[in-house]
């Protein structure tokens, strides 16, 4: 006899949390970029090794989206999507009272597993069906993300040294009250569709879809992660750097939520591809002007929509399959682990100044291969509610 399990039932205050989830991460991952000045004067790292913690974060958060990938419909998604934020808190303790580099990282990869784990489930409970609601819940989700990475370098900055271990003590309890919220107002099971007809030639469209956001992503954690050491190597204050940092996030808050009317206007396809040519177009000005706090900006407001409009263009191509955003996360978060890690080793060597010249790279081939995505031009399916 085999029990039937009830759906996946998320009401405002489960869909709230999860939000929130995604902002208390989102703010606390992407200050890793103004931690790292105070890591290498704290145990006396060069670039390479400070950039060691991208790709610990990084490796960590990829076994927490395998974890999330496989559990999101076989357990309660209560549990599955609120479990990881308890686990970021108890990382979050440990990088607070670290009294080494290796124990700082040892934090670090407790966050990454619970940070792939929620970016797999919360971001799949929400874009599920492909509807215009999917797509507006997960700009507001990743909008979320970004407005918490606004705030999170500029508490950072102000907290190092004397009371980095304080605040970081606080940003666990923080996680300990969203991860409750989500789990106590979630209930029932994601259920995978085997009924959903997959578009024609969905399967190579995919797999060029999950190559493209691996390399965007390598653009928007690359700059994200070492914008504050540039500009420092640029003769700014650190808390300049985290100005310009906060700056970045704030604008690419602004891009996701000001596409949101957008979206019902033009298709994703649109959307992710003139986004890919503007950040092309944004790096240009970075490289090639001394105003690098409006050039982050812009480039930060452009890379906006591409992430969320991209992971709804997945599910549609892909539908009826929970595990969607989990192969997505997977994608993205190689790419955030491999690309400010390689930029640090070559930045160890050449110095910072080429940095816009390092995103390039995977700008560009992340427009080629969303280019040869959509070239496919196979029909999307959209589910009505």
């Amino acid at each position: 006899m085999t029990s039937v399990h009830s759906p996946l039932k998320l009401n405002n205050l489960s869909i709230n949390s999860g939000i929130s989830i995604f902002a208390v991460m989102g703010g606390f991952t992407s200050s890793y970029g103004v931690m790292v000045p105070y890591f290498r004067e704290k145990f006396s790292l060069n670039l390479a090794e400070s950039g060691f913690i991208f790709f610990a974060h990084g490796v960590t958060a990829l076994i927490g989206v395998v974890i999330g990938t496989i559990t999101v419909s076989k357990f309660k998604a209560a549990y599955v999507g609120g479990l990881g934020a308890p686990l970021m808190g108890v990382g979050a303790i440990l990088i607070g009272v670290a009294p080494s580099w290796n124990i700082t990282l040892l934090g670090v990869t407790v966050v990454g597993v619970g940070f792939g784990a929620c970016d797999a489930t919360i971001s799949q409970f929400l874009s599920r069906g492909g509807s215009e609601k999917a797509v507006r819940l997960v700009n507001i989700l990743n909008a979320g993300f970004a407005i918490g990475a606004v705030i999170g370098p500029i508490l950072i900055a102000g907290a190092v040294p004397d009371l980095f271990g304080q605040l970081l003590f606080a940003w666990a309890a923080v996680f300990f009250v969203v991860g409750y919220m989500f789990i106590s107002n979630t209930s029932g099971y994601l259920k995978r569709d085997h009924s959903t007809a997959k578009p024609e030639g969905h399967k190579f469209v995919f797999s060029m879809l999950l190559l493209g956001i691996a390399f965007y992503v390598g653009v928007e954690v690359g700059a994200s992660g070492w914008i504050p050491t540039y500009m420092i190597d640029q003769n700014y204050s650190a808390q300049m750097g985290a100005t310009a940092l906060a700056l970045f996030f704030l604008a690419l808050a602004a891009g996701r939520i000001l596409i949101l009317p957008l979206a019902n206007k033009y298709s994703p396809t649109q959307i992710v591809l003139a986004s890919g040519i503007l950040i092309i177009l944004s790096l240009f000005f970075v490289g090639f002007t001394s105003y690098a706090l409006l050039g982050f900006s812009l480039m930060g407001f452009v890379c906006g929509p591409v992430f969320p409009t991209a992971m709804v263009w997945a599910v549609r191509i892909n539908p009826g399959d929970p595990r969607t955003a989990g192969f997505m996360m997977f994608a993205a978060i190689a790419g955030a682990s491999i690309s400010p890690s390689l930029m640090g080793i070559v930045m160890q060597k050449t110095g910072t100044d080429i940095l816009a010249w390092l995103l390039m790279v995977p700008a560009l081939l992340s427009l080629a291969v969303y280019g040869l995505a959509a070239k496919q031009n196979i029909s999307e399916h959209i589910e009505h509610h």
